[in-house]
């Protein structure tokens, strides 16, 4: 064998070599998860017999003891001084009545079908009515809906939303803000009517007021005020009443109820830590969170299947955290990590909102928070990344679902505030970057609607597990990616919480 000969088959190997090396790690991480460790862990949650797991209820207990399960398994540490993965959350949960009248000037309304209670103090309440416009109350625009009204004692009606806008969500956002202000102004009771001419959406409505939606019991208070929703669709009632008012007529009001009543009941977070291998960057952590609670039960068109089963919402997440778990136990990052699984993201992010304050690590340690959460999905080519293009961790997500076969796209319906509508949300208000890693969508369609919060959300063997299984390895590269990265991420300059940023750790 000559010397040319030997030398050029060398280079050959040492090229082969390095196409090899440069191809392992991505290919690797892409393997971290397989097919059917996820169908086992999404077929599970996503059960009949978890019920939809509800906060609160026996199948959103199993959905904990299962993750914790998997915590131990694959022996994921318990953090700080905790004593087992729960870190259980009270909640009261509000039984209101099941029956009532409500009269406003001569038109009498049909419980559920007119009108649904949110609060009742006060059994039986009559009087004549202040109607108060929209009822708002903002010191930053100097608007008071109440100049110049007493409503002391009185029962106010008020039109819902702030202004004539039709957008559904801002208006309960603002009903929560203008209980608030009648309660601070000292009324007896709050009507607020419905005015969209929308009875799909008035459905919803009396769905979520007449059930027993749980809150905080470390942050309840007692609100003294009756408080309902009418619906007024076409505004016709809010017409009336308005010149009423002008003329300075009165507006007779009636109801009668029964007082709301309270539980408490008990859910939990579940929790986990692997400690990371690099000296230095270990005192770092990479928080994941996904939640794992659903909306549980209720009536379907059919009356066949009452089970809403949360495969794509929060299965997907809930199995992504699962194999991450598994994974970094074995081959731990640079950094630590954080593993959340959360409970009551459906009834207001109270979950991770508990935890973020009454946190086992501290939030300045925490320098990334990978969320994982989603409505679905109708591009299996895709991973939607909500928040992508916020943080500087922007091009080690984009290569995670590279090496995976997809492509990482930007939030592709900034109108459905979805940022601010997972837990992703009650990190990012300390500062800390936290974008939420979801399914691939292109927009806000009937693909998405179809199984967003239906009965048909579910794990059967028609779902794609291929594509299942490429989106959660995309996630578990790329936490790979950042706990490994040289730099610690942070929020891109000029968002909104670069300054919560800054001060929680630190910069000037």
């Amino acid at each position: 064998m000559n010397v040319y000969s030997t030398f050029s088959r060398t280079v050959q190997f040492l090229c082969a070599c390095a196409v090899v090396f440069s191809l392992s790690v991505p290919y690797l991480l892409s393997q971290a998860a397989t097919e059917a460790e996820c169908k086992t862990h999404l077929q599970f949650l996503a059960s009949d017999k978890l019920l939809g797991r509800m906060t609160g209820t026996p199948g959103n207990d199993e959905a904990a003891r299962y993750i914790a399960e998997q915590f131990r398994a694959n022996k994921v540490a318990m953090p700080g001084s905790m004593k087992t993965y729960f870190q259980p959350v009270a909640f009261l949960k509000r039984r209101l009545t099941t029956s009532g009248s409500l009269i406003i000037g001569a038109d009498t309304l049909a419980f559920e079908r007119r009108f649904v209670p949110a609060n009742v103090q006060a059994a039986l309440l009559s009087g004549n009515a202040v109607f108060a416009g929209f009822g708002v109350v903002d010191s930053a625009t100097k608007r008071d809906d109440y100049a110049g009204l007493d409503v002391k004692g009185k029962i106010v009606i008020v039109q819902f939303g702030e202004n004539d806008s039709t957008e559904v969500r801002k208006g309960f956002n603002a009903s929560f803000r203008k209980r608030e202000a009648a309660e601070a102004k000292g009324a007896a009771a709050l009507v607020e009517l419905f005015t969209l001419e929308n009875p799909v959406v008035w459905g919803n409505v009396v769905s979520i007021f007449k059930g027993s939606r749980p809150e905080l019991a470390s942050e309840s208070k007692t609100h003294p005020m009756n408080w309902l929703i009418a619906y007024d669709g076409g505004k016709k009632m809010a017409m009336k009443l308005a010149a009423d008012a002008a003329q300075k007529r009165s507006i007779a009001v009636s109801m009668k109820l029964e007082p709301t009543r309270s539980d408490t009941v008990f859910s939990n977070n579940v929790l986990g830590v692997i400690k990371g291998t690099d000296p230095t960057l270990s005192q770092e952590y990479i928080l994941l969170s996904a939640h794992y609670d659903h909306i549980g039960t209720g009536k379907s068109a059919d009356g066949k299947d009452t089970i809403y089963n949360g495969a794509r919402d929060n299965g997907m997440g809930t199995t992504a955290l699962l194999a991450a778990a598994k994974h970094f136990a074995a081959k731990p990052p640079k950094r630590s990590l954080l593993l959340l699984a959360c409970t009551a993201e459906e009834i207001g992010l109270l979950g991770s909102h508990y935890y973020a304050m009454n946190p086992v690590i501290p939030h300045k340690n925490v320098v990334y928070n990978l969320n994982t959460d989603g409505a679905g999905f109708n591009d299996t080519a895709l991973v939607t990344v909500i928040g992508l293009d916020r943080t500087t961790a922007q091009p080690m997500l984009e290569e995670a679902a590279k090496a995976n076969g997809l492509k990482a796209v930007v939030d592709p319906a900034p109108e459905q505030n979805l940022f601010d509508r997972s837990d992703n949300v009650s990190f990012a208000k300390f500062g800390i970057p936290a974008p939420t890693f979801s399914p691939g969508f292109t927009a806000f369609d009937a693909a998405i609607f179809k199984y967003y919060h239906q009965q048909a959300d579910e794990a059967g063997e028609d779902f794609n597990f291929r594509y299942l299984t490429r989106y959660v390895n995309s996630f578990v590269t790329a936490t790979r990616l950042i706990g490994d990265a040289s730099q610690r991420p942070r929020w891109k300059a000029g968002d909104k919480y670069e300054a919560a940023f800054k001060t929680l750790y630190g910069e000037k």
